[in-house]
This record gives C-alpha cells, sequence and structure tokens, in this order.
C-alpha cells in the first residue's frame, strides 16, 4: 500500500512544532481566535519578561542589579543584617542565600545573648553594647588611611588574632579589595559632609590644638562647632593635619587655613578659640582679614579657657616647688 500523501497546514496534534517567522510583527494579526501561531509569539513575548522573585531569602537580602545593554540582570544580593555580600544570579538558586540568613541570625542572637559590656546613650540611659562589622569595617579604613598601611593589612593573620584574642572574638578579616571599596565609600561620606557644611550651616565656629604622638609627631586638630537646623550644638572633627614644622604662627596659620579652605568655610567663620601662646596670637593675625566673609574682618579670637586655668595653676606650684618636693620624698619613704 503506497504511502498517505504529506499533510499540509499547521495542526495542533502535529508533532512537529509550527515554524514561526522571528520578525513576524504582531500588530498585523487581526483579532479572530487566535491560531497556534499567534500562541506561541504570545507564550514568548512572556517568557521574556521578568519573573517576580518568591524567595523567603530576599526577605533578608538587597538584590543588587546592574544594568547591561539596557536589561537590569540580579548579580548579587547583600544580607541586611552583615552587609555581606554574596553572588546570587538570575536562575542559580538561593540556597545559599538562606544558609546565609540562618548562620547570621543565630550568630546575632548569641551575640545579643552573651553580650556584657554597657554603653551610654545621649539621653543618660544604659543599653547594651553591640558588636558591628560595618562600623569595624569603617574603622579599619580610617586606621588605614591615617597611618598609611597596606590595604591587606585587615586580612593579615597577625591583626586577625590581635583583635579576635584582645578585643572581639568574632571579628572577621576583610580583604584588600573590600577595604578599597569601603575607602571610596568613606571618601564619599567625607565629600557629602563637606556639602552639608557648606549648603545647611550658616555661621561656624572653629576650635584647634597642637597634639603630640608617641612617635615625637605633632598634630593640629581642626573641629567645627555649629547649630543644626534642629537648633541642636553638633561638633566634627574637620583634620587632623601633621604639623613637621616649628609651631610659628605662619605655619599654625597656614594648617587652619587650608582646611577652612579645603570645605569651603571662609565666609562662615566667625570664631576661633585657640591656646594662650604668643605663636596663636601671630596666627590670628595672619587669619583675621582672610575670615572677613561672616563678620566683617572682625573674628573672634577666643582664648582657651582650660589652657589659661592649666598656666595660673602651674606658675603657683613653681612657689611651692620646695614644699611639694619635701611632700614627695615624705610619700617615697
Amino acid at each position: 500500500m503506497p504511502p498517505p500523501p504529506p499533510r499540509t497546514g499547521t495542526d495542533p496534534s502535529s508533532s512537529t512544532p509550527p515554524v514561526i517567522d522571528i520578525d513576524y510583527s504582531p500588530s498585523v494579526v487581526d483579532s479572530s481566535p487566535s491560531t497556534p501561531a499567534t500562541a506561541s509569539i504570545a507564550s514568548t513575548s512572556s517568557r521574556k519578561r521578568g519573573r517576580k522573585s518568591t524567595s523567603e531569602a530576599w526577605k533578608d537580602f538587597t538584590p543588587l542589579f546592574p544594568d547591561v545593554n539596557g536589561l537590569q540582570v540580579r548579580y548579587a544580593g547583600v544580607c541586611n543584617h552583615c552587609k555581606a555580600e554574596l553572588t546570587a544570579r538570575s536562575g542559580g538558586g538561593t540556597g545559599h542565600l538562606l544558609r546565609h540568613r540562618t548562620a547570621c541570625l543565630a550568630k546575632a542572637e548569641r551575640a545579643h545573648k552573651t553580650q556584657t559590656l554597657l554603653r551610654y546613650n545621649s539621653d543618660g540611659t544604659v543599653r547594651h553594647w553591640e558588636y558591628s562589622a560595618q562600623v569595624a569595617r569603617n574603622e579599619l579604613c580610617r586606621l588605614i588611611v591615617v597611618l598609611d598601611l597596606p590595604l591587606g593589612f585587615g586580612s593579615t593573620e597577625a591583626f586577625k588574632r590581635y583583635i579576635q584574642v584582645a578585643h572581639n572574638p568574632r571579628f572577621d578579616t576583610v580583604s584588600r579589595q573590600t577595604t578599597s571599596r569601603d575607602i571610596k565609600k568613606v571618601y564619599t561620606e567625607h565629600a557629602k559632609l563637606m556639602e552639608y557644611l557648606h549648603n545647611s550651616v550658616s555661621s561656624i565656629a572653629i576650635t584647634s590644638h597642637i597634639w603630640s604622638g608617641k612617635a615625637k609627631e605633632d598634630y593640629l586638630s581642626v573641629v567645627a562647632h555649629f547649630i543644626n537646623s534642629n537648633f541642636a550644638l553638633e561638633k566634627m572633627v574637620l583634620a587632623m593635619r601633621l604639623i613637621d614644622v616649628s609651631h610659628s604662627g605662619v605655619n599654625i596659620a597656614e594648617r587652619i587655613e587650608s582646611v577652612i579652605s579645603e570645605y569651603g568655610l571662609t565666609d562662615k567663620v566667625f570664631a576661633i578659640t585657640l591656646d594662650n601662646a604668643s605663636a596663636n596670637g601671630n596666627a590670628m593675625s595672619i587669619l583675621t582679614p582672610k575670615l572677613n566673609g561672616y563678620v566683617g574682618s572682625l573674628c573672634l579670637h577666643q582664648r582657651c579657657a582650660c589652657h589659661i586655668i592649666n598656666l595660673i595653676v602651674k606658675s603657683g606650684l613653681k612657689r611651692l616647688k620646695l614644699i611639694v618636693e619635701n611632700f614627695r620624698l615624705a610619700i617615697f619613704f
């Protein structure tokens, strides 16, 4: 018997799928009941739309979506508790995220139960001190920047042992790549502080003092004091500048002026508090004509009251030197 003639057309029961033109435009399809071809086109377009994430892991993770050729593709997730970044590519599963969430919550619960250190709040109440990995990373960045240490300092075994044994056994090492990203974030926060002081604060008082380190290096601190929009007094350390030259009025004025200019506060400073030293008086004579934006060349030179009291006490003790020495000898024996 001869074979049956080949079938023509599109039969839904046929095992061979219909051939669909990719360049076919749905706009030319009429409103008649959908044929298998139009149904296939609809299903193809529906598969292109992103599916909503339904995993329980995303309640504790924040997805990251970079822009790739105009499309947002998930590639990682950030833990909302410890801020750790884990890979979470679309279609790769979330089992590792769930395991991390379980371990992270268990670690936080153990730390809360065994916490023994106390800390005072701003209103005077007492609360438990809580370890924050993010705070530790930020402070590590500042340590590396101030001391000019290698970026991989936080991942060394010596530093890890020192912190875990002497301070906190839950400390985790920080890689060089993570430290590099954190330093960029700290710099961004610094830039935001500069913008805040420049745009939101109308007047600022400056205090400055020279501090001596153990390595016989002297640093000049510059602190800003101002009233914020809520009428609350705030202070912020603007800089700690190395002063490796003589403590003359010219050098002190140069470093204070550089910090004020860096933050764009030349026309906002109305008072500067310095020690009662002759070099500081010379520094103010140099700074006053330059800080004329707020009070018109009448920048107030406040002399530190604590330093004046200290000088008075030292002068009085000199007159009692013999009596003080006798007391010391009596106590020694």
